[in-house]
Protein backbone atom coordinates (compact mmCIF):
# COMPACT_ATOMS: atom_id res chain seq x y z
CA UNK A 1 0.00 0.00 0.00
CA UNK A 2 1.68 3.66 -1.43
CA UNK A 3 2.54 5.87 1.90
CA UNK A 4 0.93 9.07 2.40
CA UNK A 5 4.13 10.16 4.43
CA UNK A 6 7.11 8.84 5.57
CA UNK A 7 9.63 9.81 8.42
CA UNK A 8 13.24 10.39 8.06
CA UNK A 9 14.43 8.62 11.37
CA UNK A 10 12.18 7.17 13.59
CA UNK A 11 9.09 6.84 12.52
CA UNK A 12 7.09 5.70 9.15
CA UNK A 13 3.17 6.46 8.89
CA UNK A 14 0.61 5.92 6.15
CA UNK A 15 -3.17 5.68 4.82
CA UNK A 16 -4.13 2.14 3.78
CA UNK A 17 -6.43 3.98 1.19
CA UNK A 18 -5.12 6.50 -1.30
CA UNK A 19 -8.64 8.13 -2.09
CA UNK A 20 -12.08 7.89 -0.14
CA UNK A 21 -15.37 9.00 -0.71
CA UNK A 22 -16.60 11.44 1.77
CA UNK A 23 -20.58 11.89 2.36
CA UNK A 24 -21.44 15.33 4.03
CA UNK A 25 -23.17 14.15 7.44
CA UNK A 26 -22.19 10.62 7.20
CA UNK A 27 -19.17 9.08 9.26
CA UNK A 28 -16.06 7.17 6.89
CA UNK A 29 -13.10 5.36 8.82
CA UNK A 30 -9.73 5.15 7.42
CA UNK A 31 -6.96 2.88 8.43
CA UNK A 32 -3.90 4.94 9.73
CA UNK A 33 -0.86 2.35 9.64
CA UNK A 34 2.55 3.92 12.29
CA UNK A 35 5.47 2.32 12.51
CA UNK A 36 8.63 2.22 14.73
CA UNK A 37 11.35 1.82 12.27
CA UNK A 38 13.97 2.88 15.41
CA UNK A 39 15.34 0.32 18.26
CA UNK A 40 13.94 1.68 21.11
CA UNK A 41 10.60 1.76 22.51
CA UNK A 42 8.55 5.37 21.58
CA UNK A 43 5.12 6.97 22.21
CA UNK A 44 3.33 9.24 19.55
CA UNK A 45 0.55 11.74 19.71
CA UNK A 46 -1.77 11.09 16.65
CA UNK A 47 -3.53 14.89 15.92
CA UNK A 48 -5.82 15.69 13.20
CA UNK A 49 -3.76 18.92 10.58
CA UNK A 50 -5.33 20.47 7.70
CA UNK A 51 -8.07 21.73 6.71
CA UNK A 52 -10.50 18.87 7.43
CA UNK A 53 -9.16 18.79 10.80
CA UNK A 54 -12.66 20.26 12.05
CA UNK A 55 -14.18 16.97 10.82
CA UNK A 56 -11.61 14.18 11.98
CA UNK A 57 -11.61 12.44 14.45
CA UNK A 58 -8.82 10.02 15.77
CA UNK A 59 -10.23 7.14 18.02
CA UNK A 60 -6.79 6.47 19.49
CA UNK A 61 -4.91 9.56 19.81
CA UNK A 62 -2.00 8.14 21.45
CA UNK A 63 0.20 4.63 21.26
CA UNK A 64 3.04 3.54 22.59
CA UNK A 65 5.36 1.11 19.94
CA UNK A 66 8.20 -1.20 20.61
CA UNK A 67 11.11 -0.90 18.74
CA UNK A 68 10.45 -2.23 14.95
CA UNK A 69 6.46 -2.58 15.88
CA UNK A 70 3.82 -1.47 13.93
CA UNK A 71 -0.12 -0.72 14.76
CA UNK A 72 -3.29 0.77 13.21
CA UNK A 73 -5.24 3.30 14.36
CA UNK A 74 -8.58 3.96 13.55
CA UNK A 75 -9.11 7.46 11.92
CA UNK A 76 -12.75 8.55 11.07
CA UNK A 77 -13.92 11.73 9.11
CA UNK A 78 -17.58 13.48 9.40
CA UNK A 79 -18.00 15.88 6.75
CA UNK A 80 -20.78 18.87 7.95
CA UNK A 81 -24.13 19.10 5.81
CA UNK A 82 -23.71 22.41 5.45
CA UNK A 83 -23.40 24.92 2.55
CA UNK A 84 -19.99 25.97 3.38
CA UNK A 85 -18.89 22.48 3.20
CA UNK A 86 -17.38 22.12 -0.70
CA UNK A 87 -17.96 19.11 -2.98
CA UNK A 88 -15.01 17.87 -4.60
CA UNK A 89 -11.55 16.33 -4.05
CA UNK A 90 -10.43 18.02 -0.07
CA UNK A 91 -6.58 16.81 1.49
CA UNK A 92 -7.16 14.95 4.83
CA UNK A 93 -4.06 15.16 6.99
CA UNK A 94 -2.99 13.69 9.82
CA UNK A 95 0.37 14.99 12.19
CA UNK A 96 2.26 12.08 14.10
CA UNK A 97 4.51 13.33 16.89
CA UNK A 98 7.05 11.34 18.49
CA UNK A 99 6.88 12.61 22.63
CA UNK A 100 11.07 11.66 22.53
CA UNK A 101 11.86 13.66 19.71
CA UNK A 102 8.68 16.31 18.89
CA UNK A 103 10.87 18.20 15.62
CA UNK A 104 10.65 14.32 14.01
CA UNK A 105 6.91 14.60 13.72
CA UNK A 106 5.41 13.41 10.35
CA UNK A 107 2.37 13.35 8.27
CA UNK A 108 0.38 11.29 6.47
CA UNK A 109 -1.99 12.89 4.12
CA UNK A 110 -5.00 10.84 1.72
CA UNK A 111 -7.62 12.56 -0.57
CA UNK A 112 -10.93 13.03 0.53
CA UNK A 113 -13.59 13.59 -2.33
CA UNK A 114 -16.47 14.98 -1.17
CA UNK A 115 -20.02 14.44 -2.37
CA UNK A 116 -22.70 16.94 -3.11
CA UNK A 117 -25.87 17.10 -1.57
CA UNK A 118 -29.22 18.54 -1.43
CA UNK A 119 -30.84 20.35 0.84
CA UNK A 120 -33.33 22.69 -1.11
CA UNK A 121 -36.46 23.97 1.26
CA UNK A 122 -39.48 26.42 0.49
CA UNK A 123 -40.88 28.59 2.73
CA UNK A 124 -44.58 30.55 1.91
CA UNK A 125 -44.70 33.89 3.50
CA UNK A 126 -48.29 33.92 3.45
CA UNK A 127 -49.73 30.19 3.56
CA UNK A 128 -53.10 30.95 4.53
CA UNK A 129 -55.49 33.60 2.08
CA UNK A 130 -58.52 34.58 1.59
CA UNK A 131 -60.06 35.92 -1.78
CA UNK A 132 -62.98 34.85 -4.00
CA UNK A 133 -60.83 34.19 -6.62
CA UNK A 134 -57.13 35.57 -7.23
CA UNK A 135 -54.97 36.11 -4.76
CA UNK A 136 -51.17 36.64 -4.72
CA UNK A 137 -48.44 34.46 -2.83
CA UNK A 138 -44.97 35.15 -2.06
CA UNK A 139 -42.60 32.30 -0.91
CA UNK A 140 -38.96 32.01 0.03
CA UNK A 141 -37.05 29.28 -1.97
CA UNK A 142 -33.31 28.40 -0.19
CA UNK A 143 -30.97 26.30 -0.82
CA UNK A 144 -28.87 24.47 2.14
CA UNK A 145 -26.98 22.42 0.12
CA UNK A 146 -23.54 22.31 -1.26
CA UNK A 147 -24.27 22.53 -4.87
CA UNK A 148 -26.18 25.14 -7.24
CA UNK A 149 -30.06 24.98 -7.78
CA UNK A 150 -31.52 25.46 -10.49
CA UNK A 151 -35.08 24.72 -9.65
CA UNK A 152 -38.52 25.53 -12.26
CA UNK A 153 -41.48 26.02 -10.36
CA UNK A 154 -45.00 24.42 -10.32
CA UNK A 155 -48.52 24.45 -9.07
CA UNK A 156 -49.47 20.98 -7.59
CA UNK A 157 -53.03 20.70 -7.31
CA UNK A 158 -54.88 17.50 -8.10
CA UNK A 159 -57.99 18.93 -8.04
CA UNK A 160 -57.10 21.00 -10.76
CA UNK A 161 -59.19 24.41 -9.01
CA UNK A 162 -56.45 26.21 -9.10
CA UNK A 163 -54.14 27.87 -11.30
CA UNK A 164 -51.15 30.75 -11.41
CA UNK A 165 -48.08 32.15 -12.72
CA UNK A 166 -44.38 32.39 -10.64
CA UNK A 167 -42.61 35.27 -10.94
CA UNK A 168 -39.90 34.20 -11.71
CA UNK A 169 -40.80 30.80 -13.34
CA UNK A 170 -37.58 29.54 -12.57
CA UNK A 171 -34.71 30.75 -10.63
CA UNK A 172 -30.85 29.88 -9.14
CA UNK A 173 -30.16 29.88 -5.88
CA UNK A 174 -26.48 29.32 -4.82
CA UNK A 175 -25.49 27.50 -1.43
CA UNK A 176 -26.31 29.35 1.05
CA UNK A 177 -28.33 31.64 -0.88
CA UNK A 178 -32.18 32.12 -1.02
CA UNK A 179 -34.91 33.88 -3.80
CA UNK A 180 -37.47 35.32 -3.11
CA UNK A 181 -40.72 34.49 -5.83
CA UNK A 182 -44.10 35.60 -6.68
CA UNK A 183 -47.05 33.85 -7.75
CA UNK A 184 -49.94 35.08 -9.06
CA UNK A 185 -52.60 32.44 -8.22
CA UNK A 186 -56.17 32.34 -9.97
CA UNK A 187 -59.29 30.14 -8.43
CA UNK A 188 -62.41 28.51 -10.11
CA UNK A 189 -65.10 30.27 -9.28
CA UNK A 190 -68.91 28.82 -8.63
CA UNK A 191 -72.01 30.38 -9.15
CA UNK A 192 -73.59 29.24 -5.96
CA UNK A 193 -71.74 28.74 -2.44
CA UNK A 194 -73.58 29.17 0.93
CA UNK A 195 -70.39 28.30 2.86
CA UNK A 196 -66.85 28.92 2.63
CA UNK A 197 -64.62 26.65 0.45
CA UNK A 198 -60.82 26.23 1.36
CA UNK A 199 -58.54 25.19 -1.44
CA UNK A 200 -55.17 23.54 -0.64
CA UNK A 201 -52.42 23.09 -3.43
CA UNK A 202 -48.28 22.37 -3.11
CA UNK A 203 -45.48 24.82 -4.83
CA UNK A 204 -42.75 22.74 -6.39
CA UNK A 205 -39.47 23.77 -7.15
CA UNK A 206 -38.21 20.32 -9.51
CA UNK A 207 -34.33 19.87 -11.04
CA UNK A 208 -33.83 16.89 -13.19
CA UNK A 209 -31.82 14.47 -10.81
CA UNK A 210 -32.46 15.93 -7.54
CA UNK A 211 -35.48 15.57 -4.95
CA UNK A 212 -37.79 18.40 -5.03
CA UNK A 213 -38.80 20.65 -2.89
CA UNK A 214 -41.98 21.82 -1.61
CA UNK A 215 -44.21 24.22 0.35
CA UNK A 216 -48.12 24.15 1.22
CA UNK A 217 -50.57 26.74 1.15
CA UNK A 218 -54.35 27.74 1.06
CA UNK A 219 -56.97 29.85 -0.29
CA UNK A 220 -60.20 30.56 1.22
CA UNK A 221 -62.90 31.24 -0.63
CA UNK A 222 -65.98 33.30 1.17
CA UNK A 223 -69.73 32.06 0.04
CA UNK A 224 -70.88 33.49 -2.95
CA UNK A 225 -74.37 33.53 -1.61
CA UNK A 226 -74.08 33.76 2.29
CA UNK A 227 -76.37 31.84 4.72
CA UNK A 228 -77.19 34.97 6.33
CA UNK A 229 -78.79 36.30 2.86
CA UNK A 230 -80.35 33.18 2.16
CA UNK A 231 -82.31 33.45 6.08
CA UNK A 232 -83.10 37.12 4.77
CA UNK A 233 -84.66 36.37 1.88
CA UNK A 234 -86.33 33.36 2.94
CA UNK A 235 -87.96 35.87 5.74
CA UNK A 236 -89.06 38.59 3.18
CA UNK A 237 -90.74 35.54 1.33
CA UNK A 238 -92.67 34.71 4.28
CA UNK A 239 -93.43 38.30 5.47
CA UNK A 240 -95.09 38.88 2.05
CA UNK A 241 -97.05 35.28 1.84
CA UNK A 242 -98.41 36.44 5.21
CA UNK A 243 -99.67 39.52 3.56
CA UNK A 244 -101.19 37.89 0.51
CA UNK A 245 -102.81 34.66 3.08
CA UNK A 246 -104.27 37.95 5.14
CA UNK A 247 -105.68 39.42 1.94
CA UNK A 248 -107.40 36.67 1.17
CA UNK A 249 -108.54 34.84 4.12
CA UNK A 250 -109.37 38.32 6.46
CA UNK A 251 -109.04 41.64 4.64
CA UNK A 252 -111.28 40.60 1.49
CA UNK A 253 -113.90 38.62 2.68
CA UNK A 254 -114.69 41.38 5.02
CA UNK A 255 -114.73 43.96 2.76
CA UNK A 256 -117.25 41.89 1.14
CA UNK A 257 -119.65 41.22 3.37
CA UNK A 258 -119.68 45.01 4.31
CA UNK A 259 -120.37 46.18 1.12
CA UNK A 260 -123.55 43.37 0.68
CA UNK A 261 -124.62 45.21 4.04
CA UNK A 262 -124.40 48.65 3.05
CA UNK A 263 -126.21 47.72 -0.22
CA UNK A 264 -129.44 45.54 1.82
CA UNK A 265 -129.08 49.30 4.23
CA UNK A 266 -129.14 51.52 0.59
CA UNK A 267 -132.29 49.29 -0.86
CA UNK A 268 -134.15 49.26 2.38
CA UNK A 269 -134.06 53.40 2.81
CA UNK A 270 -134.64 53.93 -0.71
CA UNK A 271 -138.09 51.49 -0.14
CA UNK A 272 -139.12 53.53 3.04
CA UNK A 273 -137.90 56.83 1.75
CA UNK A 274 -138.09 57.27 -1.84
CA UNK A 275 -137.29 61.26 -1.62
CA UNK A 276 -134.74 61.43 0.73
CA UNK A 277 -132.73 58.58 -1.16
CA UNK A 278 -131.74 61.17 -3.96
CA UNK A 279 -129.90 63.37 -1.34
CA UNK A 280 -129.03 60.58 0.90
CA UNK A 281 -125.24 59.93 1.16
CA UNK A 282 -123.40 56.68 0.39
CA UNK A 283 -122.45 54.90 3.20
CA UNK A 284 -118.80 55.30 3.64
CA UNK A 285 -116.77 51.98 3.76
CA UNK A 286 -113.76 51.93 6.01
CA UNK A 287 -110.89 49.35 5.17
CA UNK A 288 -109.40 48.00 7.76
CA UNK A 289 -105.24 48.65 7.36
CA UNK A 290 -102.68 45.41 8.37
CA UNK A 291 -99.35 46.38 9.49
CA UNK A 292 -96.26 44.05 8.42
CA UNK A 293 -93.90 43.67 11.75
CA UNK A 294 -90.35 44.83 10.54
CA UNK A 295 -87.74 41.76 10.57
CA UNK A 296 -85.67 42.37 13.32
CA UNK A 297 -84.03 38.83 13.07
CA UNK A 298 -80.67 40.17 12.08
CA UNK A 299 -77.94 39.85 14.80
CA UNK A 300 -76.66 43.34 15.38
CA UNK A 301 -72.96 42.15 16.42
CA UNK A 302 -72.41 40.12 13.09
CA UNK A 303 -73.48 43.22 11.05
CA UNK A 304 -70.54 44.83 12.90
CA UNK A 305 -68.13 42.58 12.75
CA UNK A 306 -68.52 42.34 8.95
CA UNK A 307 -68.27 46.09 9.25
CA UNK A 308 -64.88 45.72 10.65
CA UNK A 309 -61.10 45.71 8.49
CA UNK A 310 -59.65 42.42 7.86
CA UNK A 311 -55.74 42.58 9.60
CA UNK A 312 -53.27 40.02 9.71
CA UNK A 313 -50.16 39.46 12.07
CA UNK A 314 -47.25 36.74 12.05
CA UNK A 315 -45.04 36.51 15.61
CA UNK A 316 -42.35 34.53 15.06
CA UNK A 317 -39.88 32.94 17.69
CA UNK A 318 -36.42 31.35 17.48
CA UNK A 319 -35.62 29.45 20.30
CA UNK A 320 -32.48 26.97 21.33
CA UNK A 321 -32.90 23.50 22.19
CA UNK A 322 -34.44 22.62 26.13
CA UNK A 323 -34.71 26.22 26.00
CA UNK A 324 -37.68 28.71 26.63
CA UNK A 325 -39.14 31.65 24.79
CA UNK A 326 -41.82 33.83 24.08
CA UNK A 327 -42.98 36.95 21.97
CA UNK A 328 -45.78 39.20 21.95
CA UNK A 329 -47.69 41.71 20.44
CA UNK A 330 -50.23 44.61 21.27
CA UNK A 331 -53.29 45.41 20.02
CA UNK A 332 -54.02 49.11 18.86
CA UNK A 333 -55.77 51.41 21.96
CA UNK A 334 -58.52 52.54 20.29
CA UNK A 335 -59.17 49.32 18.70
CA UNK A 336 -61.25 45.74 19.22
CA UNK A 337 -59.61 42.75 17.74
CA UNK A 338 -61.94 39.73 16.42
CA UNK A 339 -59.61 36.67 15.81
CA UNK A 340 -60.67 34.30 13.02
CA UNK A 341 -58.08 32.45 11.66
CA UNK A 342 -54.88 30.79 13.41
CA UNK A 343 -52.31 29.32 11.04
CA UNK A 344 -48.90 27.41 13.33
CA UNK A 345 -45.92 27.23 10.76
CA UNK A 346 -42.79 24.64 12.09
CA UNK A 347 -41.11 24.45 8.71
CA UNK A 348 -38.33 22.65 9.87
CA UNK A 349 -40.51 20.09 11.67
CA UNK A 350 -38.84 20.70 14.82
CA UNK A 351 -39.95 19.06 18.30
CA UNK A 352 -41.47 20.83 21.34
CA UNK A 353 -44.61 22.54 22.35
CA UNK A 354 -46.01 25.84 21.15
CA UNK A 355 -49.03 28.10 23.07
CA UNK A 356 -50.79 31.41 21.80
CA UNK A 357 -52.36 33.30 24.60
CA UNK A 358 -54.66 36.48 25.23
CA UNK A 359 -52.40 38.02 27.38
CA UNK A 360 -52.20 35.50 30.32
CA UNK A 361 -55.31 33.43 28.68
CA UNK A 362 -54.33 30.24 27.00
CA UNK A 363 -56.24 29.73 23.40
CA UNK A 364 -54.35 27.42 22.22
CA UNK A 365 -51.85 24.36 22.91
CA UNK A 366 -49.95 22.66 19.95
CA UNK A 367 -47.93 19.64 20.12
CA UNK A 368 -45.12 20.44 17.40
CA UNK A 369 -44.01 16.29 17.03
CA UNK A 370 -47.60 15.68 16.28
CA UNK A 371 -47.94 18.02 12.86
CA UNK A 372 -48.70 16.60 9.63
CA UNK A 373 -47.29 19.50 7.44
CA UNK A 374 -45.19 22.41 7.96
CA UNK A 375 -48.61 24.91 8.28
CA UNK A 376 -51.73 23.70 10.46
CA UNK A 377 -54.69 25.63 10.00
CA UNK A 378 -57.00 26.70 12.80
CA UNK A 379 -60.30 27.34 11.56
CA UNK A 380 -62.77 29.48 13.86
CA UNK A 381 -66.75 29.12 13.78
CA UNK A 382 -66.84 31.93 16.08
CA UNK A 383 -64.29 34.81 16.86
CA UNK A 384 -62.24 35.16 19.73
CA UNK A 385 -62.12 38.80 20.93
CA UNK A 386 -59.40 40.78 21.73
CA UNK A 387 -59.80 44.09 24.04
CA UNK A 388 -58.09 47.52 23.03
CA UNK A 389 -53.84 47.39 24.12
CA UNK A 390 -54.68 43.33 24.65
CA UNK A 391 -51.61 41.21 24.20
CA UNK A 392 -51.00 37.92 21.98
CA UNK A 393 -48.31 36.15 23.29
CA UNK A 394 -46.41 33.44 21.00
CA UNK A 395 -44.68 30.88 23.48
CA UNK A 396 -42.59 28.04 22.46
CA UNK A 397 -40.79 25.19 24.71
CA UNK A 398 -38.25 23.54 22.30
CA UNK A 399 -36.84 20.00 22.95
CA UNK A 400 -35.12 19.36 19.47
CA UNK A 401 -34.32 20.73 16.00
CA UNK A 402 -35.90 19.18 13.08
CA UNK A 403 -33.07 19.75 11.08
CA UNK A 404 -29.63 17.44 11.62
CA UNK A 405 -27.45 20.60 11.81
CA UNK A 406 -30.23 22.66 13.40
CA UNK A 407 -29.17 24.65 16.56
CA UNK A 408 -33.02 25.68 17.93
CA UNK A 409 -36.63 26.01 17.02
CA UNK A 410 -37.93 27.94 14.36
CA UNK A 411 -41.59 28.52 15.30
CA UNK A 412 -44.26 31.42 13.48
CA UNK A 413 -47.98 31.69 14.03
CA UNK A 414 -49.89 33.82 11.73
CA UNK A 415 -53.28 35.32 12.86
CA UNK A 416 -56.12 36.88 11.19
CA UNK A 417 -59.00 38.73 11.82
CA UNK A 418 -61.26 41.94 11.83
CA UNK A 419 -60.15 45.26 13.64
CA UNK A 420 -63.26 47.20 14.81
CA UNK A 421 -63.33 50.81 16.39
CA UNK A 422 -63.25 50.39 20.54
CA UNK A 423 -66.45 51.11 22.20
CA UNK A 424 -66.95 53.87 24.34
Amino acid sequence: MPRSSVASVSVQVWFAQEEIVAVPGESTSLALSIENVSDRTESYTIIPAGLTAAWTTVTRPNVTLFGGSRDVVEVVIRPPAIHSTTAGPTALAIRVIPQGAPDDAVVAETIADVTAFDDRRITVLQPLQRGRGRATYEFIVENHGNNLASCRLHLVDPSERVDGAFDPPAVGVAPGSSSLVRLRMRAQRSFFRRAERQLDFEIEATEQGHEPASGRASLIQPPTIPARTVGRFLAAVAAVAAVVLAWYGVVRPELRDAAERAVDDRLDEIGAEADAAADAEAPVVTTPQTTVPEDTGVDAALLAAAQGDPVSYRIAVDVGITQERSESLSLPPDSDFRLTDVVLQNPNGDLGTAQLLRNGDLLYEWDLGAMNAANEFQPRVSPIPFDPSDNIVLAVTCEAAGQTTGTGCEIAVLIGGLMLPAER
